[in-house]
C-alpha cells in the first residue's frame, strides 16, 4: 500500500514540476509511478505531454499508445495519438487515428480540426474543406481549424482568403503560435512586404527567441534592400543558436551579397561543420569558388550538393544553372526533372530542363519539356521561342514556323521572333530550292 501512496505523490510532484517547466524531473516522477503502477492509463498521457513539450515526438507516440491499451477509448489520448503521427510523418495511420475518434464519438470536434492539416500534407484539399466544415457543425469559432485551412489554402496560393481565415484564427485567439508567421509569408508571396514585416515584427514580440522568424526576416529585409538590418537579424539568430547551422548559413549568403566572399565561406564551412547534410552550402561555395576562377574546388562542391538529393526547389534550380554553366549537363538534367517532379508547375523548371536537353542533344526530350511549360503558362513567350529553336535545329521549318506565328500573335513587335521568322523564310526557301536541283538532276540522270 505504502508503494501505490508513494506511485500517488510521485505523479503530484510531476504536476508541480510540469507547471514549472521542468520537463526532464516531470518525466522521471511519472516514469518511477508507472513502474510501481503500470495500470493508470492518464499517468501514460502525461508522459506523452511531458514528451511532446520536450520535443521527443518519437517517445510520446509511444507514451499515448501505452494509454490507449489500458483505456482503447481514451479520447484525449487518441486524439493527441494522432496529432503526434501527424507530427513525425505517419499521415496515413494519423488518418486512421482520427476516423476511429470519429466513430467512438462524431460529435468530438477535434476528429474533423485535426484531419484538415492532414489532409492538407496529403495534398487533398478537397477533403481538408470538407473536414472543416463537419468540424464548424459541432463548434462553429474554433481558431484551429481557420489555421489548418488557412494552411490549405496558401498552399493553393489563394493568399487573400488565406489570410482572412487566419486573421479569424486572431480574432478568436490572439495568442494562437504561428499565425502572425503564416500572414507573413502570404504577404510576402504577394508582394506586400511591409505588411509582412510588420508581421514577422509581431510574432518576434510573440516569441523572441524564435531564430526561425528571424531569418526569415532577414531574408525580407535582404529583399527590401534593407541590408544592415538584415545582417543585425542574422547575427541575432546567431547568437541566439551559435550550434545552429541555419544561422551561419544565412548570415554567409548575406556576407555573399555584401561581397565578402572569404567571410561568407568560412560562414558554410561553418554550417557544414555543424552539419554535414546542411542543404545549399556547398552550392554556394561553389559560387565563390567560380568567382574566384577555381573550377576544380567548385566542381567539388558541386558535387557535395548532388549527393545530398536536395529538395528545395530554389537550390535545384541554382545547382542546375551552375553545373549547365560548367557544361556538365547531365547532372543538371537530373536536377531539374527533381525540381519539376517536386513542383511539375514550375514553369522555368521546365524552361531550364529543355535547355539542358538541347545541350545534351535530347530535342524530343527538350520539346516535351516545352510543351509541359504551356500547359502550366500557354502564353510563355520562351518556351514558345525554344520550340521554334529546336524545330528549326530538326529542319522541321513548317513547325518551327507555327510556333513562331503563335508568338508573334502575342507579341508582334517581338524582335527575337521576327528575326527567327526571317531567317526560317530564308531557310525554307533554300531548302525548297534544293528539293527542285536534286529532283532535276535525279531526272536527268535517267
Amino acid at each position: 500500500m505504502n508503494d501505490w501512496n508513494d506511485a500517488e505523490r510521485r505523479v503530484e510532484r510531476a504536476q508541480e514540476l510540469f507547471e514549472q517547466r521542468k520537463w526532464q524531473e516531470a518525466l522521471e516522477e511519472l516514469r518511477a509511478a508507472t513502474n510501481i503502477n503500470p495500470y493508470n492509463s492518464g499517468w501514460y498521457f502525461n508522459i506523452g505531454l511531458t514528451l511532446d513539450e520536450m520535443g521527443r515526438l518519437d517517445e510520446a507516440v509511444e507514451a499515448y499508445r501505452q494509454a490507449l491499451a489500458i483505456d482503447p477509448n481514451d479520447l484525449q489520448a487518441m486524439n493527441h495519438l494522432g496529432v503526434d503521427l501527424h507530427r513525425v510523418g505517419q499521415l496515413e495511420e494519423a488518418l486512421e487515428t482520427f476516423q476511429k475518434l470519429e466513430s467512438i464519438d462524431p460529435a468530438f470536434e477535434p476528429a474533423y480540426c485535426n484531419r484538415i492539416i492532414t489532409f492538407t500534407d496529403l495534398g487533398d484539399h478537397e477533403r481538408a474543406e470538407e473536414m472543416f466544415y463537419l468540424a464548424r457543425l459541432y463548434k462553429e469559432h474554433c481558431p484551429h481549424c481557420y489555421y489548418n485551412i488557412g494552411v490549405s489554402l496558401a498552399a493553393r496560393r489563394q493568399y487573400d482568403r488565406a489570410i482572412f481565415c487566419w486573421q479569424k484564427t486572431l480574432d478568436l485567439d490572439e495568442l494562437h503560435p504561428e499565425v502572425h508567421l503564416r500572414i507573413a509569408e502570404a504577404m510576402w508571396s504577394k508582394g506586400e512586404l511591409e505588411q509582412s514585416r510588420r508581421h514577422y515584427l509581431a510574432g518576434l514580440r510573440q516569441d523572441p527567441g524564435s531564430t526561425e522568424t528571424l531569418l526569415d526576416l532577414g531574408e525580407l529585409l535582404t529583399d527590401m534592400g534593407r541590408i544592415e538590418e538584415a545582417g543585425e537579424k542574422f547575427r541575432r539568430a546567431i547568437e541566439l543558436a551559435p550550434d545552429e547551422p541555419a544561422g551561419h548559413y544565412f548570415h554567409g549568403k548575406w556576407l555573399m551579397a555584401s561581397g565578402f566572399d572569404d567571410e561568407a565561406a568560412a560562414a558554410f564551412m561553418k554550417a557544414l561543420r555543424l552539419d554535414p547534410t546542411f542543404a545549399g552550402a556547398h552550392l554556394h561555395l561553389a559560387k565563390i569558388h567560380f568567382r574566384r576562377r577555381e573550377p576544380i574546388e567548385a566542381r567539388s562542391h558541386l558535387r557535395g550538393e548532388i549527393l545530398l538529393r536536395p529538395q528545395d526547389t530554389a537550390i535545384l534550380m541554382e545547382l542546375s544553372n551552375l553545373l549547365m554553366d560548367g557544361g556538365e549537363t547531365r547532372p543538371a538534367v537530373a536536377c531539374l526533372k527533381r525540381l519539376v517532379q517536386l513542383d511539375p508547375n514550375n514553369v522555368n523548371g521546365w524552361i531550364n530542363l529543355a535547355v539542358a536537353s538541347f545541350m545534351r542533344g535530347r530535342y524530343d526530350d527538350g520539346i516535351d519539356a516545352c510543351r509541359r511549360a504551356l500547359e502550366v503558362d500557354h502564353t510563355n513567350l520562351l518556351a514558345m521561342y525554344n520550340l521554334a529553336l529546336a524545330h528549326e535545329h530538326l529542319g522541321r521549318y513548317e513547325d518551327a514556323m507555327t510556333w513562331v506565328r503563335r508568338g508573334l500573335k502575342r507579341e508582334p513587335n517581338d524582335a527575337s521572333f521576327q528575326k527567327l521568322e526571317f531567317r526560317l523564310r530564308v531557310l525554307k526557301l533554300r531548302a525548297g530550292v534544293v528539293r527542285v536541283i536534286r529532283k532535276s538532276l535525279g531526272m536527268r540522270t535517267r
